[in-house]
């Protein structure tokens, strides 16, 4: 009977061992890849291209997307509540740790969007209602990480301008996401004049918040390359970052000025008050968002091939070549979703055969993309837990080596 006991007892702690590891090593990063799906699944939803099933797909990606943010969260937060003081060490010593809580509040902007792209078109406008409700939630989340996070890595891990990486970025994506989504539940929810205006208004407001911060942050970190500050070769997926904040400011501006002066919605026509929210000054915020959205995407294309070059460079012909998945590849992945995202608006703003196929070409390139990293993911936590058991097992028979020596 006590064998028993102590054999219980040893299981439990072996348990506890075992979930103590995982959450030591479970980082703020792996939030990386239910952003990268939301945004895959937005891109599937709107693409100008559409094959049968397609919407199918994109809204069993979107139901994906909100699976793992909730699964990854909780997980997170019990890491909060049984290991605080190892929470507390990597936020205060790891910038990039606390540049990824940005991610959440990202992946939840593009879950508000396909909320009202599926939910509005298929069950009416109450469901434009809770995409509302849920855009301005959305939008309060994003203030606090545009200030928060930044704050945080300022004060606690303020990395210099020759140690900072792209990834400081991140909390300038998030009100910008947010400002899409405005302009995305403005334009699709079916919503009144009167409810649509305060959002438009605050999704521009949302833009000065990020997109100023990411370009000041960008020329930094052109800085830092002029002084031959270039990444290594596991964190050049991290470049791709620098085309987040660009691609998804450059969709926000276009759907922002499409809300504005939606011919169905009539949004500032109906509203009509002051000299600015008028149906005039609607249809030249259409006009400026197209044209705006253009002249960034092509800033954005800029960071892309270069991004593109330096991965070709560093992947192929120096020093042998990227040997080894890094996690930090799917830092890839949202800003390719994002560029395409805003490839797709253009082509619907310009009625432009080129960009609808444009952004087709890029959509299955993001579509590979995703699915590489899924895969390489997949089999690093799998080699992982075989090299963990094979350690266990190493242990055991070491202890039952020595148990059976002494006694």
């Amino acid at each position: 009977m006590a064998n028993s006991n102590g054999d219980e007892e040893h299981g439990n702690e072996k348990r506890q061992s075992s979930l103590t590891r995982i959450l030591e090593e479970w980082t703020t990063e792996t939030f990386l890849i239910p952003q990268s799906t939301g945004v895959l699944a937005t891109v599937l939803f709107q693409l100008d291209w559409q094959f049968r099933g397609s919407e199918i797909i994109a809204t069993v990606v979107w139901i994906f997307t909100i699976a793992i943010l909730v699964l990854f969260s909780v997980i997170y937060i019990l890491k909060i509540v049984l290991l605080p003081e190892t929470v507390r060490r990597q936020l205060t010593s790891n910038l990039m740790e606390v540049c990824y809580l940005s991610s959440p509040s990202i992946t939840f902007g593009t879950i508000v969007e396909m909320v009202a792209l599926v939910c509005a078109k298929a069950w009416g406008p109450s469901w434009g209602m809770v995409a509302y409700v849920l855009s301005w939630i959305n939008v309060f989340i994003a203030f606090v990480v545009a200030i928060g996070v930044p704050y945080t890595y300022f004060r606690r891990t303020p990395p210099g301008i020759d140690s900072m990486p792209p990834s400081v970025l991140l909390p300038t994506i998030a009100p910008i996401t947010a400002a899409a989504a405005c302009g995305i539940v403005c334009f699709n929810g079916e919503l009144s004049a009167r409810a649509q205006v305060p959002m438009i208004i605050t999704g521009y407001v949302l833009l000065g918040f990020g997109l100023t911060d990411a370009v000041i942050l960008i020329g930094v970190y052109v800085v830092r390359l002029v002084n031959g500050g270039f990444l290594g070769k596991g964190q050049v997926w991290l470049n791709y970052t620098t085309v987040g904040p660009l691609g998804q400011a450059s969709a926000a501006l276009q759907l922002l000025g499409k809300a504005a002066s939606a011919p169905g919605n009539k949004t500032f026509a109906s509203y009509n008050r002051g000299t600015f929210i008028t149906a005039s000054a609607g249809q030249v915020l259409e006009a400026v968002g197209t044209l705006s959205g253009l002249l960034i995407w092509g800033y954005a294309a800029w960071w892309m091939l270069f991004s593109l070059a330096l991965t070709v460079h560093l992947g192929i012909f120096a020093d042998g070549g990227i040997r080894e998945y890094s996690f930090s590849a799917w830092s890839s992945v949202y800003p390719w979703g994002v560029f395409t995202l805003a490839a797709i608006e253009l082509g619907k703003d310009l009625d432009s055969p080129a960009f609808d196929a444009l952004s087709s070409g890029l959509a299955v390139l993001l579509v590979c993309i995703w699915l590489a990293n899924m895969f390489f993911t997949l089999k690093m936590v799998v080699q992982r837990l075989v090299r963990r058991k094979q350690q266990q097992m190493q242990d055991r028979k070491y202890r039952i080596v020595y148990t059976s020596y002494f006694n």
